[in-house]
C-alpha cells in the first residue's frame, strides 16, 4: 500500500458546532471585544490563562494592542524568582540522570511568590472602571474574571519550540538548555502542574485558543469544543501521528511489534500517545488542535471506562511500545479468527490479534480498546446500534474506541473487501 494513503490529519468532525473559529489576532480581537460588550461590566475583567510553552508575550501584545485595557498584567510578574523555582522543582529531576526522575505533586500556585500575587488582587479589586487583560500561566490564580480565554498547546508543538530554542520551563528563562532537559523537566513538573490547574478550568472556559500554529491564532468557543470532546469519546477517532524520538533521549517507547516479533515500524509506536499526540476537532472548515489530554481530563469514564478510570486516573494507561512474545487461539467465527497475543499474566494491559475475511465482532467491556491496522489495506468500524458513523481504517493507523461505545464490528473494506486483514487490539485487563 502506497504511503500516502495513510492519513496523517485526521480529525473529529463536529457537526453541531454553533459558533465557528475566529482565524488571525484581528478577528479574535473582535470576537472577544463582542463578548466583552456582552457582559455589560463596568470593570470586566478578561483572564487569557496560557499553558506552558505559549507564547505568552505575543498574546499580551496582540491582545493589549487591539482591546486598549485600561490595565493589563502579565502573570508571570508574580512569579517566583528563577532560583527559587529551580530549587523547588529540583527533587523531581533526578540530578544530571539524562532519564531518571519522578512526577511532581506540586500545584502551580506553589510557583508563585505571595506579595506581587495579593498586590495584583488588591490594584484589581480598587480599580474602577475600564477593561482588565491578564494574560499567562497562572492568570486565573491573580482573578477569576469575567471572561476565560484557554490558550492551549499540544506537548509535541512545546518539544518542537524547546528544541527552537523559542521556549522555556515554566518561571525560568533557560531557553539555551538542551531540549531533552528541558523536555524531561516539563514532563515531569510543568506540564503536570498545568494539567492540575487546567482539569477544573475546563467546564469554564468561555473561549479556547489554539496557539499551535503562531502565525493563525484560532479562537473557538468554549462550549463548541466541550461538545466537540464529548462527541469523540463517544465513537472511534485517531489522534495525530507523532512520528518522534522520546520527550528525552533514547528511542523513547521503542519498537511495535506483531506477535511474531517483526518489527511493524519503530515510528508506529508514536500513533497513539496521548500525552504527547493531538486531537483535532473539525469544527466547520477550520481543524481547530488540542492535546489529546484534554478529552481524558474532560470525558475519562466515557473514554477509559469506570475501572479503568478508577484504577488509572486521568491518565491513559495503554501504548503500543510492547514486544508480545506468545501466541494462543482464544475463538473463532464465520470468516474470523482470534489469537491471545497477550503480556505476562501480572501485565495490566491484554492484547488480541483478530484475522479476518469477514464482520468481525468486538466489544469494549468497560474499558478504552486500541486498535491497529497490522494487515490489509482497508477496514471499516461500524456500530450494530447505529451509535456512531461508519469509520474507515487504513493499514498501519492506530484508532481508539472509547469504553462507552460497548459493541462494535470491523470488516474489509475498499480495495481489502474479501482479502485477509488484522488487526491488534490492546485493553486494560478489568
Amino acid at each position: 500500500m502506497s504511503k500516502d494513503k495513510h492519513d496523517k490529519a485526521p480529525f473529529v468532525a463536529v457537526a453541531n458546532a454553533v459558533h465557528g473559529c475566529r482565524l488571525g489576532w484581528p478577528a479574535i480581537a473582535d470576537e472577544l471585544q463582542q463578548a466583552i460588550a456582552k457582559g455589560r461590566n463596568v470593570k470586566p475583567i478578561l483572564v487569557v490563562e496560557c499553558y506552558p510553552g505559549v507564547d505568552e508575550l505575543t498574546v499580551l501584545k496582540e491582545l493589549e494592542s487591539r482591546l486598549s485595557p485600561a490595565l493589563a498584567i502579565h502573570a508571570a510578574e508574580a512569579l517566583l524568582p528563577a532560583a527559587k523555582i529551580d530549587a523547588l522543582v529540583a527533587p523531581f529531576l533526578g540530578g544530571d540522570d539524562p532519564r531518571f526522575g519522578h512526577p511532581s505533586h506540586l500545584s502551580l500556585v506553589n510557583f508563585f511568590a505571595a506579595e506581587p500575587l495579593w498586590r495584583f488582587r488588591r490594584i484589581i479589586d480598587e480599580w474602577k472602571t475600564g477593561l482588565i487583560l491578564i494574560v499567562g500561566c497562572g492568570a486565573s490564580l491573580i482573578a477569576w474574571g469575567h471572561i476565560l480565554v484557554y490558550a492551549d498547546l499540544t506537548r509535541r508543538e512545546a518539544q518542537l519550540r524547546f528544541r527552537r530554542k523559542e521556549a522555556a520551563n515554566l518561571g525560568v528563562q533557560n531557553h539555551a538548555a538542551p531540549a531533552s532537559q528541558q523536555s524531561k523537566r516539563a514532563f515531569l513538573v510543568d506540564w503536570r502542574v498545568a494539567d492540575r490547574w487546567k482539569r477544573p478550568l475546563i467546564n469554564r472556559w468561555d473561549f479556547v485558543l489554539d496557539t499551535n500554529h503562531p502565525q493563525e491564532p484560532k479562537l473557538a468557543d468554549g462550549e463548541d469544543v466541550r461538545r466537540g470532546l464529548s462527541e469523540a469519546a463517544r465513537r472511534p477517532f485517531r489522534l495525530v501521528p507523532f512520528f518522534d524520538a522520546a520527550p528525552w533521549g533514547g528511542q523513547g517507547l521503542g519498537k511495535s511489534c506483531d506477535v511474531d516479533g517483526e518489527e511493524i515500524s519503530s515510528a508506529r509506536s508514536f500513533d497513539c500517545v496521548p500525552e504527547e499526540n493531538s486531537l483535532v476537532l473539525g469544527l466547520g472548515e477550520t481543524r481547530f488542535e488540542l492535546p489529546a489530554m484534554d478529552l481524558v481530563f474532560h470525558q475519562p469514564q466515557a473514554l477509559l471506562g469506570h475501572d479503568v478510570h478508577l484504577s488509572f486516573g486521568d491518565e491513559f494507561p495503554i501504548r503500543f511500545a510492547f514486544v508480545v512474545n506468545r501466541l494462543e487461539p482464544v475463538s473463532a467465527g464465520d470468516g474470523w479468527r482470534e489469537e491471545k497475543t497477550g503480556l505476562h499474566a501480572a501485565h495490566f494491559i491484554e492484547t488480541r490479534r483478530h484475522w479476518f475475511r469477514k464482520r468481525v465482532p468486538h466489544h469494549t467491556h468497560g474499558s478504552v480498546n486500541v486498535l491497529n491496522l497490522i494487515e490489509g489495506q482497508e477496514v471499516i468500524v461500524e456500530s450494530p446500534a447505529d451509535a456512531f458513523a461508519p469509520f474507515i481504517v487504513r493499514y498501519a493507523e492506530t484508532f481508539i474506541v472509547p469504553a462507552v461505545v460497548g459493541e462494535y464490528t470491523i470488516r474489509p473494506h475498499g480495495p481489502s473487501a474479501g482479502r485477509e486483514c488484522a488487526t491488534l487490539k490492546a485493553f486494560v485487563r478489568t
